[in-house]
């Protein structure tokens, strides 16, 4: 489930703080969920982690909070570059998030591309 509340302004720690404060998880149960120490989800969620948490431990605190990766992974400056736009919408996210709930067909992925090059030919003409 997409967080609902914007966090452009949050710092990733946080972000995980109030996410996993928000599940009633204490850091020991968030960290037993994602194989870490207790500290290391602490230093997190303080700032005090001298590095940035990798993409697959980000994917993996994503998922024990119930929120997008790409949330977690743009707060953290590791989105994709071609993603960086995307990460930074809400509505973007959600449409992420139907993706991946879903398993799209080759067929619906055409669907979508048709769309939306009706969508961005409709938008442009009306430019002119």
């Amino acid at each position: 489930m997409v967080s609902k509340k914007h966090v452009g302004s949050e710092k990733l720690g946080e972000t995980i703080r109030r996410l996993r404060r928000s599940l009633r998880l204490t850091q020991s149960q968030l960290a037993l969920a994602i194989g870490v120490d207790e500290s290391y989800v602490s230093k997190i969620e303080t700032g005090r982690l001298p590095y940035t948490p990798s993409e697959e431990t980000l994917r993996l605190i994503a998922r024990q909070l119930n929120t997008d990766p790409l949330e977690l992974l743009s707060l953290a400056k590791k989105a994709p570059s071609e993603l960086k736009s995307a990460a930074q919408s809400q509505s973007a996210r959600e449409f992420f998030e139907l993706v991946r709930e879903r398993r799209l067909e080759n067929r619906d992925w055409q669907d979508l591309t048709d769309t939306l090059r009706r969508r961005l030919e409709q938008r442009d003409g009306r430019k002119d």
